[in-house]
C-alpha cells in the first residue's frame, strides 16, 4: 500500500506490518452452541441456534425463531465456556438447514465482558487457553496500544471523547492513556472524500465487572471523525 504523505502514514504502517493485529481479523468457521435469550428476566427461556461463523466482532448463526429486536442476548459456547454477548443485527435472511426453512443472522458484538472477548479471540486465532488463570494472559493489554500514540492527538482526542460519550469509555483522567487497542480497516470513499476505517476495541469498567465495545470510525485527512 502507498501511503504518500498522508497524516496516517506511521499509524497504518505499524498496524499493517504487525502479524498479531491482521490475526484479529480472522473469522472462524464452523458450528458451535448458540442459545437466545428472549428475556433477561427469564435465564431459563433459551432458544437453541447453530452458530456458523464467529470473529473478534461478531458472529453469525441460525434459528428456527424470528429475532424481531435490533439488540438481543446470546450464551455462546465455545471451549466449554458459555459467554453471555450483546448482539445487534447487521443483516438477516433464510436458508434451508435439514428440509427447514431457518433464520440467518449475521450480528456484531454491541456489549461483551473483556475476559470473554479475550476468549472468543483465543477461539477465532486458536491460540490455547492460558494455563493459570489469575495471570495476566498479556501484561500489555491493560496499556494504551501504541497504534494510538501514533495517530495525530486532535484524531486521539475526538475518538476519545466520542467513546466517553457513548460510554464505552472511561474518561481517562490528565496524564493517564485510554485503554483502547486500535485496528486498521482501509481506505474508503466517504462522501467524495477519502476517509480511513479505523476499529477501536475499548474497554470500561462496569461495577465488578470489565466489559468490552468495538467501535468503528471513519476519519478523513482533514481530520474529521465520524462513527459509523
Amino acid at each position: 500500500m502507498s501511503l504518500g504523505n498522508s497524516i496516517f502514514s506511521d499509524v497504518i504502517e505499524w498496524v499493517l506490518g504487525r502479524t498479531g493485529d491482521r490475526r484479529q481479523y480472522q473469522r472462524r468457521a464452523g458450528a458451535f452452541h448458540v442459545w437466545w435469550l428472549p428475556d433477561a428476566s427469564k435465564p431459563n427461556d433459551l432458544r437453541q441456534g447453530i452458530g456458523m461463523e464467529i470473529s473478534a466482532n461478531g458472529l453469525v448463526f441460525i434459528i428456527r425463531e424470528k429475532i424481531l429486536a435490533k439488540e438481543f442476548n446470546l450464551i455462546v459456547r465455545l471451549r466449554e465456556q458459555r459467554l453471555p454477548i450483546r448482539c445487534k443485527t447487521i443483516r438477516v435472511d433464510t436458508v434451508q438447514h435439514k428440509n427447514e426453512s431457518w433464520n440467518r443472522y449475521s450480528c456484531e458484538f454491541s456489549g461483551i465482558a473483556a475476559d470473554h472477548w479475550d476468549a472468543v479471540v483465543r477461539y477465532v486465532t486458536d491460540t490455547p487457553e492460558p494455563v493459570d488463570r489469575r495471570t495476566p494472559e498479556n501484561p500489555g493489554a491493560a496499556q494504551a496500544d501504541d497504534a494510538y500514540r501514533l495517530l495525530p492527538v486532535a484524531i486521539q482526542n475526538k475518538i476519545v471523547a466520542a467513546l466517553v460519550a457513548a460510554r464505552k469509555l472511561d474518561e481517562p483522567k490528565p496524564g493517564q492513556t485510554p485503554l483502547i487497542k486500535i485496528f486498521y480497516g482501509g481506505l474508503v470513499n466517504s462522501g467524495g472524500k477519502k476517509a480511513h476505517r479505523f476499529n477501536v476495541h475499548s474497554r470500561v469498567q462496569a461495577k465488578e465487572e470489565m466489559l468490552a465495545y468495538d467501535t468503528r470510525f471513519l476519519v478523513t485527512e482533514e481530520g474529521e471523525v465520524k462513527q459509523v
